[in-house]
């Protein structure tokens, strides 16, 4: 969690901001996991929309396959 409130304080993807320090590890991705479930779930609630923030993320997920 600390790595995602600090890329988002940088400017950063998260992508990003881990590469410098190494590969995500097994170990960081459950509470990784956690976190944009939760952040999702706060989109969700914020937008009104049940549905919102799962939507957002399959649509940049099938945007990564395409291109």
């Amino acid at each position: 969690m600390a790595g995602l409130v600090a890329a988002a304080g940088t400017g950063l993807s998260p992508s990003l901001w881990r590469k410098q320090y190494g590969y995500w590890t097994d170990d960081e991705m459950n509470p990784l996991e956690a976190t944009a479930f939760l952040l999702a779930e706060h989109i969700n609630r914020i937008t009104d929309d049940r549905d919102f923030a799962t939507r957002m993320i399959s649509e940049a997920l099938s945007g990564m396959d395409e291109g």
